[in-house]
This record gives C-alpha cells, structure tokens and sequence, in this order.
C-alpha cells in the first residue's frame, strides 16, 4: 500500500490540524469572520474538486449523503420562513460549509492509512492547543492573571464562584468548547494508543496534559469522559476477567456524569454582596440559568413546532446575575436538542437526528474484522457518546466544526470498514 500522502490531501490535513484554533487568525469581510479552519477548508475542498477532475475520482457512495440533503433542505425552508429571514440567511452559509466539511472528510478518508493520518492531524492541533493551555495555566500562577495578556484564559467565572484559579477555553471562545473538543481528542488518544499509531511515551504526557487542561475548563461537559472512559476501558476488563471492576467502572462512571448534569441543572452558587451564598445549605433549590434557557427554548419550540423560529436565531431568554455580581443574558438554549428545536422544529430535529442515527446505525451493524476495526468502532461510537449525546444536554454544539468533521470520518468508516453498511 503507497503510504505517501498525496497533493490534494495536504489541505485537509492541515484543516484538521487546525480545529481547535477558532480564535487565531480571524479575517473579517463586511458581516462575516473567518477562521484559519475555514480558509484552509477552502483550500482543501478545491485541492479534492481537483483531484475529482482530474483523476476522474467519485464520491464514496453512502446514505449519509441523503441525510445532510434533507437537513440542508430543512435548514433553507426554515431559513425562509424565518422570524429574521437576513440573519438566517447568513447561518444558511455556515450550515452549508458544516455539511461540507463532513461530506470532505467522508471522501478524505478511503484507507486506513487516510484514518490514522488524519487522527494524527488532529492530535498533533490539540497537542499545540494543550501545550499552550498548560503554559497559560502556570502563566496564571505566576501572576499572569488578565485574559488580554494570558489568552487561552476565559474572562469570566460564569456560575461558579470568583476565586484565585483559571478557566481554560484554550483558543475557543468557550470552555465548554474546548471540554466538547478534548472529549473526542481524549477518544483518538485510546485509539492511537491500541493501534500503536503513535509512540507511548509522548501519548501519555499527551494523555495528561490533556486530563488536566480539560480539568480547568469547569465545565458541566467534563462529565461525559467519565461515561466514555469507563466505556473503553470495560471491555479490556472484561476480555480479562475483571467483569465485575468493568461494571463497578461503568456504574461510577454514570454516576458521576449524572451528578454533572445535575449540578448543572440547579443553582449551587448565587451572588451575595457578602460573599458568595451557597443556596443548597439553606435547603433552597432553585433552577439554573441553564435549566431556564432549557425551559424557554422549549417554549419557543412549542410557538414554532415545525419549521422552528429561524435558523441562526436566539431560541431561549434566561437572565440572571452570576456569583461574581454580574448581569448575565443567554439568548442560546444550552441544549443541542432543544436548540435545534428551536431554531428548525420538528423538521430539523428528525432531519438532523438522522445524521446522527445513519451514525449509530452504521457503527452498531459494524462486523469488525480485526482487534483494530474493533477499537475504532468502539472509539468513534465512544466519541459520539461523549461529545454529542451527553454534552448536549448542557450545550449547543450542532455548529461545532470538529464534530462535524468527526461525523464525516464515522460515515467514512462505516463506508469502508463495514462489510454490510448501508451503502449505495
């Protein structure tokens, strides 16, 4: 098997590599930003189109395809019919270039050796992104405190309380973003690991570097490697005779992903010009800004049942002021699900949803062939556990670049790998 990575491949890689730089190099035209991913994006897909051409290649054939065009479909009819038709159409654009970036990584991924080089890509973006982090955690402890000088820092506490220690969104513009990413970095680490694509010393500094960067981003979303870890590692036990340590990691596992979700569903700090009030001590349960945004979204949902109120459009109203004092509004629904909803309705949520089910349906029918084709669709089924089903539920992610990419790579495998996927 020619191993040489070829012309039209270099730009996909290098678009990989960059997805967890969000906030380096933003070139802004007339209303519209631009990111590094993006320009390099462009690059890839002209580099492929070429290559499609030129060497006569076709597209993979796969069902996929059918699910991002009824999407697509939903996304301009919803658009159309939107409450701001001129903001949705700009969104328009985006979602296009989401489905773009998983049908690129659907027909960049033909071979094994296409899978582990893009994995590699990535880890070698997150390697930078983490090492940068780390830096900027012991920047803070020593003094480097300011966001403006300390980049990779958040500004703001959110709803936890002040205090003398860093929220890391790395070069996102969120924590949560930078959780969702690492969830699935955290995934390709296991699997680089089991198929000894990348060397074990440097995977495991990797390994805690990214452990401890992730720790820092005080997100509710961290739950979600507490349900994928024990996920992998179960198996391995199980394989072993250690049943009954698989189940009791699976069981602590849920647990505590449960008891991210709940303290992300009340509130367990509120602002007091005393100092900060734990309401939970005093027997006082109250909901969240986040379960507000939920409830409001809902209702937004139920105004607009079908098409939803537009795409692009804030879908939730939830103001409160935070544990530092400050004023806080959230115009997003903090929940994929509900923020789909809401922007699309019913025919985007079923639409969307069936990206994700081709995902899952494909991946589940898999008959691995090998211990390697084994590990890659526990990992990818893993990733998507994590980073999608689970941080959904505190997040909106539908728009998130790196899981789009990572849905494109699933299909490719489901494609490739699979002996019976649902292919045309």
């Amino acid at each position: 098997m020619n191993s040489k990575i070829r012309a039209e491949q270099w730009p996909y890689l290098l678009f990989v590599a960059s997805l967890p730089f969000p906030s380096i190099l933003q070139l802004r035209f007339s209303s519209i930003t631009f990111q590094l991913a993006d320009i390099l994006f462009l690059l890839a897909a002209g580099a492929w189109a070429v290559a499609f051409a030129v060497r006569r290649r076709s597209l993979i054939p796969s069902w996929f395809y059918a699910c991002l065009a009824a999407y697509a479909v939903v996304i301009v009819l919803s658009a159309i019919g939107s409450a701001d038709p001129a903001r949705s159409s700009v969104k328009v654009a985006g979602k296009f270039y989401l489905i773009g970036a998983a049908v690129l990584s659907l027909n960049s991924v033909t071979t094994m050796n296409d899978l582990k080089r893009v994995i590699q890509a990535w880890l070698i973006g997150a390697g930078v992104s983490l090492t940068l982090s780390l830096a900027g955690i012991l920047l803070f402890y020593a003094g480097f405190t300011d966001p403006s000088r300390n980049i990779v820092l958040h500004p703001i506490f959110g709803s936890l309380p002040p205090g003398n220690y860093p929220r890391i969104e790395g070069f996102f513009f969120h924590p949560a973003m930078l959780c969702n990413f690492l969830g699935v970095t955290w995934m390709f680490v296991l699997l680089s690991a089991s198929a000894n694509w990348v060397r074990m010393r440097p995977l495991r500094l990797f390994s805690v570097g990214l452990l401890v960067v992730n720790a820092f981003t005080l997100t509710p979303g961290l739950g979600g490697i507490f349900l994928s870890s024990p996920g992998f590692f179960r198996k391995r036990l199980l394989e072993t005779g250690h049943r009954h340590l698989g189940r009791l990691a699976m069981a602590v596992g849920i647990l505590l992903a449960a008891a991210f979700f709940i303290a992300a569903s009340v509130t367990l700090f509120s602002y007091d010009p005393y100092g900060t009030r734990v309401p939970l001590i005093s027997g006082s349960i109250s909901p969240s800004h986040r379960a507000v945004a939920w409830k409001t979204a809902f209702e937004t949902f139920l105004q607009n049942p079908i098409l939803g109120r537009g795409v692009g459009l804030p879908v939730a109203r939830s103001e409160f002021i935070d544990p530092s004092g400050n004023r806080q509004y959230l115009g997003d629904a903090h929940n994929t699900y509900l923020s789909v909803l809401g922007e699309t309705g019913l025919a985007g949520f079923f639409t969307f949803m069936s990206v994700i089910g081709f995902l899952l349906f494909g991946l589940a029918r898999w008959r691995a062939q090998d211990a390697l084709q084994n590990t890659i669709r526990a990992c990818l089924l893993l990733a998507l556990c994590d980073a999608f089903f689970y941080q959904s539920l505190t997040g909106s992610y539908e728009d998130a670049r790196h899981l789009w990419v990572l849905f494109g790579i699933s299909a490719a495998a489901v494609a490739r790998f699979s002996t019976d996927s649902p292919s045309v």
